[in-house]
């Protein structure tokens, strides 16, 4: 009888789980065509040839599959995304991405609790978020993360919740399960978000064991239904970002990859970003950021960047060749997505026409050189579940400067999104 019982309660139970499962299926197809130019970093189009790069079409086909269920006070979700790709003449190969897969439990009506891979924003900018400590860096190809390639941490946080501010701290880190349970360093994060005459204000810390604590507030503040300003500062006291030592030694080959914590000691190093959003009539949206950081290099640490490539280049033709390119390819370190130097401005606009088109371009200039990269795209919703995109990059800019030199000058890619 207690048997019959027990079976009956788990047979409720399971019912009662699947009732509240939610779930939701996203498939990409994208196809990229890159050009290279010849450039200081490029001559002979050597490194893209070191690199393995063709200008062959590359293919792409994703699976993007969440699922979400919920019974009582808890919430459970996973999302997970598989890939295939066909890249520079090589055969398919797959790969398989868990983005988040987290338990939620609501402990009484002001706690939450989350356990598991998460991705969580704190950040306001569009395009840079210096006091985003949680979450990864953001793509200025996707930025709003439509095409779900961001992955968020494996962490424990515990928030608490009011009517006016909420309390938040995170224990978190990155698990790798390649060959054993691994994990990356150990990080604490602290956020405190305050709504405060209208402005929605938050301050943050992040600390651990090898580095100094990173300091943080951002706001956001709306105007009437039109604009929004936003903006964010973050603070640390020494550098730990990888530096190539030309801007400090004298010209030399590396025998192995050269960048170093060369700024660690460096007293206060900031980061900051001040922007705003603005909807005009017919919905046209403009969003402007200006983003600096301490980190970047200066023009002058630019400028000794460029002519160790000059002299690399000079040395080209010898015997030892090979460790010329080899430095040549190490030198390519200093871009990033978060931008080589110090100061930026990104400008991105939103056109929508009808209901199913949506035309756009965002703008990132550096500000120091006025190189920019140009990234015009076309959204065509064609029916309800299919939304076919193409979009380019182009980098521009004189010679010797930070998008002018990058050896990819053009690229186009299409796809087309199914969501069910």
């Amino acid at each position: 009888m207690k048997k019959t019982v027990g079976i009956c309660f788990l047979l409720l139970t399971f019912q009662a789980v699947i009732f509240a499962w939610e779930w939701k299926t996203l498939g990409f197809y994208r196809t990229e065509i890159n050009q290279y130019r010849k450039s200081i970093f490029n001559l002979e189009n050597r490194i893209v040839e070191q690199l393995g790069f063709d200008q062959n079409p590359h293919f792409f086909l994703s699976q993007f599959f969440s699922l979400q269920a919920s019974w009582n006070s808890i919430s459970w979700q996973a999302d997970i995304r598989g890939e295939v790709k066909q890249m520079n003449g090589e055969g398919w190969k797959g790969d398989l991405k868990i983005n988040q897969m987290f338990l939620q439990l609501d402990l009484g009506e002001n706690w939450v609790l989350v356990a598991g891979r998460s991705l969580q924003r704190w950040g306001t900018g569009y395009a840079f978020n210096p006091t985003d400590m949680l979450a990864p860096e953001k793509e200025l190809r996707d930025p709003d993360n439509t095409e779900k390639r961001a992955a968020g941490n494996d962490m424990l946080k515990l928030e608490y919740f009011s009517h006016t501010f909420s309390l938040a701290m995170c224990f978190f880190s990155r698990l790798s399960f390649n060959s054993g349970i691994k994990a990356d360093k150990g990080n604490l994060a602290f956020r405190l978000y305050k709504n405060l005459w209208d402005a929605d204000l938050s301050f943050m810390a992040l600390f651990n064991s090898k580095e100094h604590p990173n300091w943080g507030m951002n706001f956001a503040y709306v105007f009437g239904e039109r604009l929004e300003i936003h903006g964010e500062f973050s603070v640390q006291k020494g550098n730990y970002q990888l530096y190539h030592p030309i801007i400090k030694n004298p010209v030399t080959l590396y025998q192995q990859d050269p960048f170093l914590r060369l700024r660690e000691n460096d007293t206060i190093n900031c980061k900051y970003l001040l922007g705003f959003q603005y909807t005009f009539d017919k919905n046209i949206l403009w969003i402007a950021e200006y983003y600096h950081q301490d980190q970047g290099y200066s023009q002058n640490e630019w400028n000794r960047i460029i002519g160790y490539v000059h002299y690399l280049n000079d040395q080209r033709n010898t015997w030892y060749r090979e460790l010329v390119e080899m430095n040549l390819l190490w030198t390519l370190k200093v871009y990033t997505s978060k931008g080589t130097m110090r100061d930026y401005c990104m400008n991105h606009w939103e056109i929508p026409i009808k209901d199913r088109i949506n035309l756009s371009t965002t703008v990132l200039t550096n500000l120091v050189d006025f190189s920019s990269v140009f990234i015009p795209q076309v959204v065509c919703r064609i029916q309800k579940h299919f939304t076919f995109y193409a979009r380019s990059f182009i980098f521009l800019g004189d010679i010797e400067t930070e998008y002018g030199e990058f050896f990819n000058s053009f690229t186009f890619e299409s796809g087309l999104r199914l969501e069910l």
